[in-house]
């Protein structure tokens, strides 16, 4: 090996290199295993030496047990290393302290799913799941094994100096070492950071896969401007920012903003992201945990996703799709997090005993083929990092079209017909007094959306509180106006007790005229509350925008569902708002009640702020 005597690669350590950063950061500490994140130490106040690192952690994906989620759990446990040393060291010299060995596997990678296996099992997600109205969009992975020839410390140093040396616009080039089990990852995704009390996320969605570095640049730009065009591709993104919003409106309650379509190129990829910035005053655990975990690598709703991937997997996903966190704290004493997503990582055992997980997101509209492709660039780019390392470093492509104007306009296009509310802070908002005084209660129906609708009542000035469905007691809340939120699952089956107790609220409200809105599962039940006919729809419309006549007026508006109301008949004293096509409900209003089958909140609905606005108006008493 490299001469390394400044630093113990045989204790526990871990080696960062950001995206941004020059400079490679080396800890070295004493590890521990934990069961809570709560479990993890820490420190306050001022450090002499300014910024400091205190603790570097992997999660295991089981912890979302945190959250109650259901999830398989083979007894993983958090591997946390207090620092008590950190170096940061320019990244040309840690290349030259790093072994260059050869890598190679014994008898190659070997996987849980063929091809077919693989297809077959995104082929029942898209029709069994997301054609059910079970959600918009999940992640199942493919599992790859090896054993690595030969295995010692040296061929781990060098699995991770081909990484610092080939891959690019990774978010962390990572190693972590426990003194048991080597992680080494190139992640492309900021799952959350915190620093001063700023939130920032990086939903990442949309994987365009480059081809070989002959390509003309023409022949380049036309592939990739039919990428950046692909309906399914920006629906995918879309879906997995209204997830991550759902995460920022429940702990960055003094607002926050969206920026981008922004592009990130690797060596094998192009994807396209967002950034979610917002403030917010939780303690960093608190954050860590109620962020767990991106839906980029579960599916939304997060919850009901968690349900689908203990259904399709039948293991525990060990340290996959989950998180590692550096905490520590800045030159004023404040509290820092930094947590990228655990994807483009290997797991390796003393013995040389490799696991990698990779995944598709599967949407409504995903073509199986298409997606084993996907992920079989992805870990083509990792295996080639590991037993095939390029000679030369792969060169940028993409900065040759970054000033390009089509590409900018294309971009830029994305965001024409978004809700325009969350592309500024909310943090000054003029409407802080319409609804003062007033008390508005939100069923959680298993979908966080309803934190994104109480974010948005929020700056209307309205108090609100947000109840579990399964915890609400009509008679013991004096609100002034029920939400009956939106949620997973078929409005039809009454065997389920989230439906039964959907219905019988809703009969309840309407026996009793009290003002209540019914939101997407909420509206399909308010439909059958009415006697109207709730049918499948031929297609779902998981995340999904549509121009619509909304009781006189075209508005574009986001759809996350897999059923609908069907019209047959006029009611008395119910206005409807339907498409003129197949009789399908869009939105139904009355003197005490209003039913959007689509999402106001949704970053898809263009003016969803003013909507709900106006239907709180509408059912608020003269």
């Amino acid at each position: 090996m490299s001469d390394h005597t400044k630093f113990n690669f045989e204790q526990p350590f871990a080696i960062i290199k950001k995206r941004i950063d020059e400079h490679a950061l080396i800890l070295e500490g004493e590890a521990f295993q934990l069961n809570l994140l709560s479990d993890i130490p820490r420190k306050q106040g001022k450090d002499p030496k300014g910024e400091v690192f205190d603790t570097i952690s992997m999660l295991p994906f089981c912890q979302l047990k945190e959250r109650q989620f259901k999830v398989h759990d083979a007894g993983e446990k958090i591997l946390t290393i207090q620092v008590h040393k950190h170096t940061k060291i320019p990244t040309e010299e840690l290349l030259h302290l790093l072994p260059g060995e050869n890598i190679s596997f014994e008898k190659g990678i070997h996987y849980n799913y063929s091809f077919e296996e693989y297809e077959n099992i995104i082929r029942a997600i898209v029709e069994d799941e997301i054609g059910n109205g079970e959600g918009a969009n999940f992640v199942i992975p493919r599992k790859g094994e090896a054993q690595i020839t030969n295995m010692s410390l040296e061929k781990v140093l060098s699995i991770y100096k081909n990484l610092l040396q080939n891959e690019m616009g990774s978010y962390w080039k990572f190693v972590f070492f426990d003194g048991e089990k080597y992680f080494i990852g190139a992640t492309p995704e900021r799952h959350i950071t915190v620093q001063a009390g700023q939130v920032k996320m990086n939903p990442i969605s949309g994987t365009f896969r480059k081809k070989p570095n002959n390509i003309s640049r023409i022949e380049f730009k036309q592939d990739f401007l039919e990428f950046l065009t692909n309906q399914k591709e920006i629906n995918e993104l879309f879906m997995v920012v209204d997830e991550e919003l759902k995460m920022m409106a429940r702990f960055c309650e003094q607002g926050g903003m969206i920026v981008g379509p922004l592009l990130k190129e690797m060596s094998k990829l192009i994807h396209t992201e967002y950034l979610l910035v917002g403030k917010s005053k939780h303690d960093i655990i608190q954050l860590l945990r109620d962020s767990m975990y991106a839906a980029t690598v579960t599916g939304s709703p997060v919850e009901n996703a968690c349900n689908i991937i203990h259904k399709y997997e039948n293991e525990s996903r060990s340290y996959y799709a989950s998180a590692i966190a550096l905490i520590g704290r800045d030159e004023e004493g404040n509290d820092t997090l930094d947590s990228p997503i655990t994807i483009r990582t290997v797991e390796i055992d003393p013995d040389g005993s490799l696991l990698l997980r990779v995944g598709a997101t599967l949407v409504r509209d995903s073509i199986p083929s298409e997606e084993v492709k996907e992920t079989v660039a992805k870990i083509g780019g990792m295996q080639e990092n590991i037993e095939n390392p390029p000679e030369e470093p792969p060169q940028a492509i993409l900065s040759h079209f970054m000033g390009d104007d089509e590409v900018q306009i294309v971009l830029q296009q994305r965001n024409q017909y978004l809700s325009k509310f969350w592309f500024f802070n909310q943090e000054d908002s003029p409407d802080h007094h319409i609804f003062q005084d007033y008390k508005i209660t939100i069923i959680d129906n298993e979908d966080d959306f309803c934190l994104m609708m109480q974010h948005m009542i929020n700056r209307m000035g309205a108090t609100t509180q947000v109840v579990r469905f399964s915890n609400y007691n009509l008679s013991s809340d004096h609100a002034d106006l029920v939400i009956i939120g939106p949620g997973p699952g078929n409005p039809n089956d009454l065997a389920n007790p989230k439906m039964k107790i959907s219905l019988d609220l809703t009969q309840q409200l309407l026996q009793h005229k009290r003002p209540f809105l019914s939101v997407c599962l909420g509206q399909q039940i308010l439909c059958k509350a009415l006697g109207i006919e709730v049918i499948k729809k031929a297609k779902p419309f998981q995340g999904t925008q549509e121009k619509i006549n909304y009781f006189g007026q075209a508005q574009r508006v986001g759809f996350y569902n897999t059923f609908a109301g069907k019209y047959s008949q006029p009611l008395e004293g119910i206005e409807v708002s339907l498409d003129p096509e197949n009789q399908e409900i869009h939105a139904l209003r009355a003197e005490k009640f209003m039913g959007l089958q689509f999402h106001a909140e949704s970053i898809l609905t263009q003016n969803g702020y003013d909507i709900l606005k106006e239907a709180l108006q509408r059912l608020k008493p003269r």
